[in-house]
């Protein structure tokens, strides 16, 4: 192991909320080395993380963006609110740069792609775990946070009834951030909305 790992006490307790099963397997293995004694819990939804944050004190939290049952954003800001203070880094199948400035934004303290390689995984939670705040990736983007979570379901495909439930939002919310987007962009459809977003590499 590296000598940034041996900084590390030998007990640590760590959450891993992802509803991919394979994948925490592998994410399991790759963060085994980072201490002695390590306890790797998982959770495959926003309620199974709830009843283990009920159950046990965690030195971090790995969470996914993308649950069946809550976006991992509004259940991250849903923590802050209540008053838990048990880190959090964002872990996303996505390396979109606007992706990261929304979970920072919301209170993330670091946002790993998922397509790190073990060594890159270790070294961004050990930064994580001795109280660094990992940067985003760089983006000239002037939008909000939501507007960025909303530009990134855009690009996904999804509707506005689907983008309303996915961020717990109006639907009437949501199309008044479309009108922004399509503002800032000075576009007229979805499609070029999205096109637009990543030409400036916003996506």
């Amino acid at each position: 192991m590296t000598a940034l790992c041996t900084t590390l006490p030998d007990n640590l307790r760590l959450l891993l909320v992802d509803d991919h099963r394979i994948f925490l397997d592998g994410l399991s293995l790759a963060l085994s080395p980072l201490s002695q004694n390590l306890q790797i819990h998982t959770a495959h939804s926003a309620a199974e993380a709830e009843q283990c944050l009920r159950q046990h004190d965690y030195d971090l939290i790995l969470l996914d963006l993308r649950l069946p049952d809550d976006p991992g954003i509004e259940l991250l800001q849903r923590w802050l609110v209540r008053g838990e203070n048990t880190p959090v880094a964002i872990l996303s199948a996505s390396d979109s740069a606007l992706e990261a400035q929304a979970a920072l934004a919301a209170g993330a303290l670091g946002f790993i792609p998922k397509s790190s390689d073990g060594n890159a995984l270790r070294q961004a939670v050990t930064r994580v775990l001795l109280g660094e705040t990992l940067p985003a990736p760089s983006s000239s983007s002037p939008l909000t946070p939501r507007q960025l979570e909303i530009l990134q379901l855009l690009a996904e495909g999804l509707p506005n009834k689907a983008i309303s439930r996915e961020l717990g939002l109006a639907e009437d919310t949501v199309k008044t951030h479309l009108k922004a987007l399509f503002e800032t962009f000075a576009v007229h459809t979805r499609t070029a909305c999205v096109s637009a977003a990543r030409q400036r590499g916003w996506l």
